[in-house]
């Protein structure tokens, strides 16, 4: 699988970055008990890390704003916002019904607050491009939704189709189920972000996969920026 960069995305994110990790020798575990304990510990640093918070100061974090900087030009919020109040604010446990591979990404995403998108490696057709959506573009996205892209957003496409777009994120086909052996995380990164935090990001679901699967392995780690 090789992956391009657009210049248009370029062009429209000249401050970006995208890390592309590939794992291979993964099994989608129902349930860890390794990772289990990880999440619960995660509810507890959070809660202490933002203790006395309100959603205002919430969205004060610099992560936060760089992602809201590009959400609000689309008049929506930075969903992991609401995610994160609902472990801090409301007190509700960290819980990820997609398996083992879909809650480490989701830990690592609490964790940093970068947003991150799973498929299934072996179901993604082909090479893969990081672009920006001209408006228009439209994909089956988490749960059987139908989307329809605004112009400006990034994405990442296969041979096939739309892989995940930020707004909207992953798409259904190539979700990770209970039968994937190989798991492709993609990370957007936009202007604000330093690029330390994506690689240290993506080695957290690295070693998240590896909790409930030690056999994972990192067949490929890569951090694309729009410019060299």
């Amino acid at each position: 699988m090789q992956v391009s960069i657009s210049d248009a995305w370029r062009q429209a994110f000249p401050d970006a970055h995208v890390g592309v990790l590939l794992l291979d020798h993964v099994r989608n575990r129902a349930d860890s008990a390794a990772l289990s304990a990880h999440l619960r510990k995660l509810e507890s640093d959070v809660r202490r890390r933002y203790a006395g918070a309100d959603r205002a100061q919430l969205s004060e974090q610099e992560v936060i704003r760089a992602y809201q900087q590009h959400y609000r030009q689309f008049g929506q919020t930075y969903h992991l916002l609401g995610q994160l109040e609902s472990v801090v604010l409301k007190a509700r446990p960290l819980a990820s019904p997609g398996g083992a591979l879909v809650t480490a990404m989701f830990a690592a995403e609490i964790e940093h607050l970068l947003l991150t998108a799973g498929h299934d490696a072996d179901v993604v057709d082909g090479d893969v491009e990081v672009d920006v959506s001209r408006g228009g573009e439209e994909y089956v996205g988490m749960g059987g939704r139908e989307y329809v892209l605004k112009a400006g957003d990034m994405l990442m496409r296969d041979e096939t189709g739309i892989l995940s777009a930020v707004l909207t994120g992953p798409d259904w086909r190539t979700r990770l189920l209970p039968g994937s052996t190989r798991a492709l995380y993609v990370t957007y990164a936009p202007a604000g972000i330093d690029v330390t935090l994506v690689r240290e990001h993506q080695a957290d679901i690295a070693d998240l996969v590896r909790l409930a699967e030690p056999s994972a392995h990192v067949a490929s780690f890569e951090i694309y920026a729009a410019t060299p």
